[in-house]
Order: structure tokens, then sequence, then C-alpha cells
């Protein structure tokens, strides 16, 4: 069974499910596999991340019906995501590049290994 969804940021018809679970769950995913140098991804991992996903629905949204976190939560999201992945790599043996003082605070290790789109200016205000 295909599930479909129409919403306002997709097409009608098209199965939204799966794009939002792209969206929220393989930033995640890659995060967590990346930072601590996982050998793989694992079906478990992938479960894991998924399970995180769903905590990250509060209840009052879950109320309305709505399966998925706001958008604006995102970062957020993927963070929480990328710990669940790395402890579920750490328990399997797999991960490679998490030290014993990484292992003290793995959400602080996430962070520090996030991205942040910080932009600089091209050209001076007031210059053209």
């Amino acid at each position: 069974m295909v599930l479909t969804y129409p919403c306002r940021s997709c097409l009608v018809g098209f199965s939204c499910f799966w794009v939002h679970c792209t969206v929220y769950v393989f930033p995640g995913v890659g995060l967590g596999a990346s930072v601590c140098g996982a050998k793989r991804v694992t079906d478990r991992m992938l479960y894991i991340a998924a399970k995180a996903l769903a905590e990250c629905v509060p209840d009052d949204v879950m109320a309305r019906g709505q399966v998925f976190p706001h958008i604006n939560t995102i970062r957020q999201v993927s963070h929480r995501i990328a710990v669940a992945v790395v402890q579920e790599a750490i328990r399997e043996g797999i991960a490679t590049k998490v030290s014993e003082e990484d292992l003290e605070d793995l959400d602080t290790f996430v962070a520090r290994k996030m991205y942040y789109p910080e932009y600089v200016p091209l050209v001076e205000k007031g210059t053209f």
C-alpha cells in the first residue's frame, strides 16, 4: 500500500510521506554515521533514526494529526537523530571515530561536527 498525503509543500497525489521521511531522517543518519566513522549503516540504525524522529513530535502536534515535527526544528531533529545513530553504531561496535572523551558527551560531540550555514557577504553594503 502506498500512502499518499497531499500537502501544501507537495504536488497533490505525490507520496509526501516518503519525501518527509527523507527530509528528516537521512540528514541525521548521514551526520551520525559520518561523525562516528561508522563502517556501514545498518537496518537497526535506520530503525533507531525513525524512532528518534517519532520522539521529536510533540504530543500536541501529534494530537492535531501531524506525524512530523515542524520544519523549523529540522536542525534539532537532525541532531537528535544523529546522536541516536552514533549511540547505535557504538552499541554495534562499528563506530571508528569516537574517543573515550567524546563518549562522555555525545550531544556536544555531534553538535561540534554540525555544519552551520553562515555566509559572509560578498559585497559590502552601500558599495553598489
